[in-house]
């Protein structure tokens, strides 16, 4: 059996077939329902789903056909979202950063190319991207790369006292701003070609994205350069030869070769994936920092170190209680700092999660988020009901009976609505007043519990970005109690500290403190 690479439907394809002559083939590795092959086929590495191989394709192989390996959808999304035509101008940037390192190595320059090399180093190429490719595309794809300051912090968390067999990795290394961090603090070598050999059995990183891993090596040989006494350019491999460890491939489909990693530093994308059929925390769309976390802690070996910067839905949201309780069961040594905003262009509240792979099957227990210490009298909870709001406008057809209807734009805030205009036909659940109404939407910092008392006698149907606060004792006096309680200012200081993403959830207002004032 022999292996063809194509194109069909704009996806990278490999073509199984039968030549003649051709009496074996490598085996087939299986992970999570992926399936890849060990032979070089440009796909190395990338994740795939088994389908027939359709008649028309018959006339251009060389003997029978048996099947076509598709990509999985999570690599092809990001491929196809990533090759358009802004993402080619970044290309070329990248290819004048080589024609930069190349002049550094000929030290044609030395002074001139030496202060050219320093912002590329620091934030430049980052820029250049967010300048070529625009958000929609950068969101979609999940690229959003992590800066000079949050990667310094983030090799502080776990590189101070490296051993000399330490190999440090990156599973989602983008353009490399945290194995730059790492470097930093590696020992040099007597000349370029030492320091170059140290580096490249230390630091592993992959990407699926070629041009990234292209701009992850110049950027370390741009390092190298600045912290070599001498250069010895005739002694230097070509840049795709250095850092053999550093290399185009789909962590989430084959993390094999990442269990020889002692230390790893990780800022995974933050777009959504479908989760695989054996995920025992997630069942439909998850965030890809999540996999990418359960991935490491599956295949890391025992004591193994991680720094991973994280949007702050793993930490604080309900969905993800089931994978906070999945790392306490695989990790040791669990720290959870909060950050706050990734960057001034990516509006994504983060946490810092530093743990260690643990030796044992004994579940650790882990702070994710700390309360104020104030007088309380119990749980919000404790004394109402909190619901969702089910009407999802684009989803939910307008059928049924018809019902007054609250959202965002129509309910003034800390005020008490006693007539609703709007009606809306509905056939799910529906609220009988008196109940507060709190805004999902909440950005950290800002007033975050924002409120409306709905009075009357008649149902109300509200929608999905309003949470419903129905007491227990079904009167408004409870409800006056409560906005009392919402517009308290440790509220939002105790909000801020348990949830930072941009919708409170149903959770946290249960556990909010009712406070003593």
């Amino acid at each position: 059996m022999i292996y063809h690479v194509g194109y069909l439907l704009s996806y990278p394809t490999v073509v199984v077939s039968i030549s003649p002559g051709s009496s074996s083939s490598p085996s087939p590795r299986h992970r999570r329902g992926f399936f890849t092959f060990s032979p070089e086929v440009h796909l190395r590495g990338l994740p795939c789903h088994r389908m027939p191989a359709h008649p028309a394709l018959y006339p251009l192989l060389p003997g029978p056909p048996l099947e076509i390996m598709l990509p999985h959808p999570s690599v092809t999304s990001r491929m196809s979202s990533m090759s358009g035509r802004q993402f080619k101008a970044f290309d070329s940037y990248v290819g004048s950063i080589e024609t930069l390192a190349d002049e550094a190595l000929k030290d044609l320059e030395p002074s001139r190319t030496r202060a050219n090399i320093r912002p590329i180093l620091d934030g430049q190429l980052a820029r250049e991207f967010r300048d070529n490719v625009p958000l929609e595309t950068r969101r979609s794809a999940g690229v959003f790369f992590t800066g000079t300051k949050l990667a310094r912090r983030l090799s502080r968390e776990i590189l101070s006292h490296l051993p000399p067999n330490a190999v440090i990795a990156d599973p989602a290394c983008g353009l490399g701003d945290l194995l730059l961090a790492a470097a930093r603090g590696l020992p040099t070598g007597p000349d370029l070609a030492g320091t170059l050999q140290i580096w490249g059995n230390r630091l592993m990183g992959f990407d699926t994205q070629p041009e990234f891993v292209r701009a992850t090596k110049i950027r370390l040989l741009l390092l190298a350069i600045l912290r070599s006494r001498q250069i010895g350019a005739l002694s230097i491999p070509k840049i795709p030869d250095l850092f053999p460890m550093i290399h185009t491939h789909d962590f989430l489909a084959c993390p094999e070769e990442f269990a020889r990693a002692s230390h790893i530093l990780i800022n995974p994308p933050y777009n959504q994936l479908t989760a695989p059929s054996e995920c025992i925390w997630g069942n439909r769309k998850v965030s890809a920092a999540a996999l990418f976390i359960d991935t490491c802690l599956s295949n890391a070996a025992a004591g193994a170190r991680i720094a991973a910067i994280l949007p702050d839905v793993l930490r604080s949201g309900s969905y993800y209680e089931k994978w906070r309780q999945y790392v306490e069961s695989l990790a040791e040594q669990v720290e959870i700092t909060t950050y706050g905003q990734f960057d001034n262009w990516t509006d994504v509240d983060v946490f810092i999660l530093k743990l260690v792979k643990s030796h044992s099957k004994q579940a650790t227990k882990a702070t994710w988020w700390r309360s104020l210490r104030h007088p309380s009298k119990g749980k919000l909870g404790d004394y109402f009901i909190v619901h969702v709001g089910p009407v999802v406008p684009h989803r939910n057809p307008e059928k049924g009976p018809s019902f007054a209807y609250i959202h965002a734009k129509t309910i003034p805030a800390w005020e008490t609505v006693r007539r609703i205009n709007e009606r809306r036909r509905f056939t799910g659940t529906t609220f009988t007043p008196p109940f507060v109404a709190v805004r999902r939407t909440s950005r950290p910092c800002d007033k975050r519990a924002i409120a409306t008392i709905i009075a009357g006698s008649r149902e109300v149907a509200v929608e999905n970005h309003i949470i419903v606060l129905f007491p227990n004792g079904k009167t408004i006096t409870e409800c006056r109690n409560l906005v009392r309680v919402l517009k308290f200012p440790q509220t939002d200081h105790w909000l801020d500290k348990r949830i930072r993403c941009r919708h409170l959830t149903v959770g946290a207002l249960q556990n909010l403190p009712w406070w003593r004032i």
